[in-house]
């Protein structure tokens, strides 16, 4: 497949949802992506965002990781079925656009718990949310590294139900390890997102990738989405651009061509959605 959108513009109904990282940190940001997403992420206390994201006709990604993990997520937070409670009664009026909650980015990757502990701790969490949000996803984004582990099939938490796996290096989408996840989770119910870079960086250990390259990356992501039924969300890492440790990040909003790229799937995939 050659072109961004396959013939007469069709896209398969198994792909249903687009949207950013970073793509609902800001109010100003909400209606402009809203143009071409079918949701935003935001942190679960920013009830402003959320009902911007309404207004814009858009679902939320919801980001929890404060209320159940503290220290950056290394550590389990004491009090979290206390912190739950409180959020829950928060978001309980959103629940109609919610789509997916998110306990911790890179989960076995950022936690000091030992895996076996922490697969236990976010089936309880994932217990906790279906108690009241039973529609909802349970997503979880794992690193290459976690996914590569022999002993993966062991801690991966069997009541979510929504994996993505992010891999940022060389030029190419990185396909190999999301076959490799999706092989690994077959026995599970779950569906899948894809995360293609979509960020320049002076960190260099990422790799200085050109325009060009990110524009191949977006792409490739699609067709791969395309072409097989279990994915059904495209997440590109990411919106906002940042500054970490010195370290710029730019994001897809202001790289024009690679933007109009994902300005073309987005429109593509949240038509009729």
């Amino acid at each position: 497949m050659t072109g961004i959108v396959p013939q007469k513009n069709y896209v398969p109904s198994h792909l249903k949802e687009f949207g950013f990282y970073h793509s609902g940190w800001e109010e100003d940001d909400i209606p402009e992506v809203a143009k071409f997403s079918t949701f935003v992420d935001v942190w679960y206390f920013d009830k402003a965002l959320m009902e911007t994201a309404r207004r814009h006709g858009l679902k939320i990604w919801v980001a929890l990781a404060p209320i159940f993990f503290k220290d950056f997520g290394k550590n389990k937070q004491e009090d979290y079925r206390e912190h739950w409670e409180k959020a829950k009664q928060e978001l309980i009026p959103f629940k109609d656009i919610i789509y997916a909650f998110d306990p911790l980015d890179e989960p076995f990757q950022r936690s000091l718990l030992p895996d076996k502990e922490l697969k236990a701790y976010l089936e309880e969490i994932g217990e906790l949310i279906r108690q009241d949000f039973p529609s909802a996803k349970l997503a979880i984004t794992f690193t290459h590294n976690t996914v590569n582990q022999a002993r993966f099939q062991l801690i991966v938490p069997e009541n979510f139900n929504l994996f993505g796996v992010d891999y940022y290096y060389e030029v190419d989408f990185q396909d190999k390890i999301v076959k490799k996840l999706m092989r690994k989770t077959q026995h599970m119910d779950a569906k899948y997102y894809l995360i293609p870079r979509g960020f320049k960086t002076t960190n260099k250990d990422y790799g200085v990738l050109s325009e060009t390259e990110l524009l191949l990356r977006a792409r490739q992501a699609y067709n791969f989405a395309v072409s097989n039924s279990k994915v059904e969300v495209i997440f590109p890492f990411h919106w906002k651009g940042f500054v970490e440790n010195s370290k710029n990040y730019v994001g897809v909003e202001n790289i024009p061509l690679l933007r109009s790229e994902y300005e073309k799937i987005g429109r593509a995939i949240s038509r009729d959605r």
